[in-house]
């Protein structure tokens, strides 16, 4: 299970802005002295006022399809909307991103902190149910929540390599279970790195198209359905992660360089300023990298974590080290390196601060199992330790932090290369893990996004180890409460 756009016949695991979105803004007006008009009598004010309220009710309608004509009914969970359907999302109910391959749920899961259990938490019987299904079946597309609740799907592969990625972009409506088409990316791509912004647009780079990493880069604005160019990254990278750091800026870091028939990782890393669209090179890390984990610390900072280092044929190598990146003083130090060497393996942020990663693959060759071991770093002793194995071993899996504290591990791939259905939930107050429901069918590479209600969806994916067939299925999971 190797990379594909690498030309070694095996599969790929997990794939000029202007500044601000919004119309352009009004300064304060120069105001000169003007002469005090002579003052209306009772009558006339009373009529002025009347003709003003007038204005303003017939007005209201209007100016709210203006300014939230994207945003659902805040109508509780369980509820019903218009129509009969389920209603979604709830007050309060706290969003948690989705973002690229490493910081993405394609590759090393969705890195996410829980703020602790919502009351307006959806919970069910552990199971997943199957919902409309994708426009077109793909793999290895990239995902984001948006800041009302839907899920953008963008780019990804039609087939087993990248020279079918696709440019299309699809949006999930929880509140309906339907999906709609948006304007498609700028270019297609398939593996992108995605990220929601502090402002709501989403921010999508990289990636890859006939068989060579991309360095471009683009922002979609939910509120008026757009693309605009967003720079281009110093280094083209698929593979690598893009993080969303406290000050709203993006790290992207890692990925591959370089395309068939020889792949080789990146040390480098680089940071998007959404202010001015521009890409600025960052300090290197001390070890080249792709398909790794990253991870928004509690203190701001970046944990970046395994990887692999080359990939030439089966001469590639895998790394155990991990550094963390400190966004004030633009650099690296070591962290203390993991209990195993992996890469397409998956990681969350508990709600303690410490880091869970999970799964994964040791060695590039075409016959290294699957880890099942899961291991957790913890920032205030610099310290890995091993932690409950995974019920199944899984390579390539997707993971999700959910908002009560726990953590999903969605499908990849097993000991003996096939796909898995199966599914399981973390719980870190035990340091183990429990089968849950099953998706309905198997999955490599899904897209995925963490509903506001804690719901997961799960979007298209890989059906066989080698992605020779991809599906369009999507399923939406409701967690069981936790005991």
């Amino acid at each position: 299970m190797r990379p594909r756009d690498a030309g070694s016949g095996g599969a790929e695991p997990g794939g000029a802005e202007s500044g601000e979105a919004g119309p352009g803004g009004v300064g304060p007006a120069n105001r000169r002295p003007r002469r005090r008009p002579p003052s209306p009598g009772v009558g006339s004010i009373l009529l002025i006022d009347l003709l003003a309220l007038m204005i303003v009710l017939a007005s209201a309608p209007a100016a709210w399809l203006w300014l939230d004509s994207s945003h659902p009914s805040p109508i509780a969970p369980g509820g019903t909307a218009p129509g009969g359907q389920s209603s979604f999302p709830a007050p309060g109910v706290s969003v948690v991103p989705s973002g690229g391959p490493g910081a993405s749920a394609l590759a090393s899961g969705l890195n996410a902190a829980s703020a602790g259990p919502s009351p307006n938490l959806v919970y069910g019987d552990g199971t997943w149910t199957a919902v409309e299904s994708l426009p077109r079946a793909e793999w290895g597309s990239g995902s984001a929540v948006l800041r009302d609740g839907r899920v953008l799907v963008a780019g990804g592969a039609l087939a087993a390599s990248s020279n079918s990625a696709t440019d299309s972009v699809t949006i999930y409506e929880p509140a309906t279970g339907h999906w709609s088409a948006a304007t498609h990316m700028l270019q297609p791509r398939a593996y992108p790195m995605v990220v929601t912004l502090d402002d709501g647009s989403v921010l999508v780079a990289g990636g890859s198209r006939n068989l060579q990493p991309l360095d471009t880069a683009e922002r979609y604005y939910p509120e008026n359905g757009t693309w605009v160019a967003a720079g281009r990254l110093n280094v083209p990278r698929t593979e690598g992660t893009l993080t969303l750091l406290n000050d709203g800026r993006v790290l992207a870091v890692g990925g591959g360089m370089e395309g068939s028939p020889g792949w080789a990782s990146t040390a480098s890393a680089e940071i998007f300023d959404p202010k001015t669209g521009v890409w600025s090179l960052a300090s290197p890390m001390s070890v080249t990298r792709a398909y790794h984990t990253a991870t928004l610390l509690g203190n701001g900072e970046v944990l970046v974590a395994g990887g692999a280092t080359t990939y030439n044929g089966v001469r590639g190598t895998v790394t155990k080290e991990a550094e963390i990146y400190s966004p004030r003083s633009n650099s690296w130090r070591p962290a203390s390196r993991m209990t195993a060497a992996r890469y397409a393996d998956a990681a969350a942020l508990l709600p303690d601060g410490r880091v869970l990663v999970a799964g994964g693959w040791s060695l590039t060759t075409n016959d290294d199992p699957s880890l099942a071991s899961a291991e957790i770093y913890d920032p205030a002793t610099n310290a890995w330790k091993a932690t409950g194995s995974l019920n199944d071993a899984r390579g390539s899996l997707a993971m999700a932090g959910l908002p009560d504290g726990r953590v999903l591990a969605v499908a990849g791939v097993d000991l003996s290369y096939h796909v898995l259905a199966s599914t399981e939930i973390y719980d870190s107050t035990l340091g183990t893990w429990q089968a849950t429901g099953r998706l309905p069918v198997a999955l490599e590479r899904p897209a995925m996004g963490i509903l506001p209600d804690g719901r997961v969806l799960a979007a298209g994916g890989a059906i066989d180890a080698t992605a020779g067939h991809v599906t369009a299925v999507c399923a939406v999971y409701s967690a069981k409460p936790p005991r």
